[in-house]
């Protein structure tokens, strides 16, 4: 069960991951952001039926206890993109 975390991370990388896991625990697991991540645009990159789709993240919002829905489970091979 591997996820990725990339971009404006501390330890971007390939992470395997037991069990299920959500973004706010990808995002930790990756050392957490860096001072220049653009915390509004992250973007959680996931193929469903062999097309990729790109699903919103607003790290604000949800820190903020706003909008939790956003902190999806993710699944294997997701890819979290923080700008």
């Amino acid at each position: 069960n591997k996820v990725y975390v990339i971009g404006q991370v501390q330890r971007p990388g390939e992470f395997q991951v037991g069990g299920q896991i959500d973004v706010m625990q990808a995002l930790s697991i990756g050392g957490g952001t860096t001072a220049f991540a653009q915390l509004g645009d992250i973007k959680i990159l996931r193929r469903v039926n062999g097309k990729l789709i790109a699903i919103p993240f607003d790290y604000k919002d949800v820190e903020k206890g706003k909008r939790l829905n956003q902190n999806i489970l993710l699944e294997p091979g997701d890819v979290v993109v923080v700008p």
